[in-house]
């Protein structure tokens, strides 16, 4: 970072390429180019031996360093320092009065990536037959003065040795596809279709823990990946077929979630996640703290008030979203659902009675809670195939899905104003049902002048 800080003129410096009409453009130099330029300046090798920067004198760590954890770090201070300057001279653009806090460049701490020559795993059994307390995983480490490989126990219990096992059998099979097709040979229709998890770089994350020596107690993170099919886009799959399952779902504050089947165009089950223990948790925690704001008095600049109580509410929030996607997915899943309906989240907007502070600080958090349970759903659905859209939320939950007249809302309940139909029902029910109308467009919304508004006395 300290060697692009006395370079930035290479970030902006303007680079020819020429295109494939023959005609030549200017761009910026791209990650790669950097990257080439920082190892020129900064290594010694036989073409050059004297670099202007030499990264073993300034770093001492990197001097036996492996090439892929080196390159690692230099496109992280890369992109740290465009980052960092990129916002600079947008903050020297901006007008004097309206400038806030003057950008820093980032700390320097993402967890450390460990690549194929770094690492060795144990070799996995697909049966163990006996339980072991832990097993050994062999990684790369500087010990103070040299990198050497270091023998280490790591606790893996039993679903991650099913998953390594199964990861070992994945990649075997991918190189037995690669090895067929650089020879010409057509892979069995059974080596084809067993998609499964496969494990990536391994990376290792510390977390301050008493507890452990140097008071930091370090975890190795597998990331795992698996090759899935990417769904057909939604119009596509309405066209193809009008009445295939969908599964339409109204995130609600009160209620996380109402989710309905819609089998061959009608509604076959749904199902309720109801939140108010979450709501009320969340709002005991908020209280307290705006009760220890007001005895502490003016919070000082820079410091977080609270800490462990904003974590409690942060992992509620987490936990809630997660364990409501994955309600959602295995819900589209169990009735066979390609496509699940949303409606488009608007910006926040307060509510008009009168609430604490509190209580309109837990609504707020109530209300971004449903965006992420959206990202959840949306990436937990993708692995399964499923295909996550939006629709215009305007009028859902006051028009009665059967007569398609106006209704009014009256905080959770829906009545229908239709005097030939009488029909009440859960606001966010209501919704749901209208959300699937919208998908398959029979939706009708209401024209100006068709709301009787009531006299005011």
């Amino acid at each position: 970072m300290d060697f692009f800080a006395a370079h930035l003129n290479v970030l902006d410096e303007p680079v020819q390429v020429r295109k494939k009409d023959g005609s030549i453009k200017e761009r910026t130099r791209t990650n790669q180019e950097l990257l080439t330029f920082a190892e020129f300046h900064t290594l010694a090798t036989k073409a050059h031996p004297n670099p202007g920067w030499p990264l073993d004198e300034h770093v001492p760590a990197a001097r036996g360093m492996p090439t892929e954890l080196r390159r690692a770090a230099i496109n992280q201070a890369i992109g740290k320092v465009r980052s960092w300057w990129s916002h600079l001279k947008t903050w020297e653009e901006t007008a004097p009065d309206q400038r806030g806090r003057e950008p820093r460049p980032g700390a320097p701490n993402e967890p450390v990536t460990f690549y194929a020559g770094m690492v060795e795993h144990p070799a996995y059994d697909l049966n163990p037959q006996k339980k072991k307390r832990h097993t050994f995983i062999i990684l790369k480490l500087h010990t103070g003065q040299k990198w050497e490989k270091v023998s280490l126990p790591v606790v893996v219990h039993a679903q991650a040795e099913s998953l390594l096992a199964g990861s070992a059998l994945e990649k075997e099979r991918i190189a037995r596809e690669r090895k067929r097709s650089k020879t010409g040979q057509a892979g069995s229709g059974e080596e084809k279709g067993g998609r499964t998890w496969v494990a990536k770089s391994l990376t290792v994350h510390g977390k301050r823990d008493k507890r452990y020596p140097g008071g930091v107690r370090y975890a190795l993170h597998i990331p795992m990946e698996k090759s899935v099919d990417k769904p057909r886009k939604a119009e596509e799959q309405r066209r193809a077929d009008p009445q295939m399952p969908v599964v339409a779902v109204d995130l609600g504050v009160g209620r996380l979630a109402v989710m309905g089947a819609f089998v061959e165009g009608r509604l076959a089950t749904t199902r309720f996640v109801d939140g108010r223990a979450l709501n009320h948790r969340r709002h005991r925690l908020l209280t307290a703290i705006h009760r220890k704001r007001e005895q502490s008095g003016r919070l000082q600049p820079g410091v977080q008030d609270n800490a462990n109580l904003w974590n409690k509410i942060r992992n509620l929030d987490e936990n809630a979203a997660k364990q409501t996607a994955v309600t959602i997915v295995q819900f589209a899943m169990e009735h066979g659902a390609r496509v699940i309906v949303f409606e488009h989240l608007r910006r926040y907007r307060p509510p008009k009675e009168r609430m604490s502070k509190s209580g309109r600080k837990n609504h707020k958090r109530a209300y971004w809670l449903r965006g992420q349970i959206m990202k959840w759903v949306r990436d937990l659905a993708f692995r399964e195939g499923i295909l996550t859209v939006e629709r215009n939320p305007a009028y859902t939950s006051q028009v009665c899905p059967h007569c398609k007249v106006l209704g009014e809302r009256n905080g959770s309940r829906f009545t229908c104003k239709n005097p030939n139909h009488r029909y009440s029902a859960d606001a966010d029910f209501v919704g749901m049902m209208n959300l699937y109308r919208k998908w398959t467009k029979t939706f009708v919304y209401p024209r100006k002048g068709d709301d009787p508004k009531p006299e005011v006395a």
